[in-house]
């Protein structure tokens, strides 16, 4: 089960900084747990 206080929180920044910015700031956060696993071959 997840804090409700925690995600109260993150609910709330998601709501002054916008949907947008917020699931940036998941994807970089996911990415900083997991570099390998979130690495994806280049394209030219």
């Amino acid at each position: 089960m997840t804090n409700p206080i925690k995600t109260w929180f993150f609910e709330l920044i998601e709501d002054a900084i916008g949907s947008k910015a917020m699931n940036q700031f998941k994807k970089e956060e996911d990415d900083r747990k997991n570099p390998e696993s979130n690495k994806k071959p280049e394209q030219d």
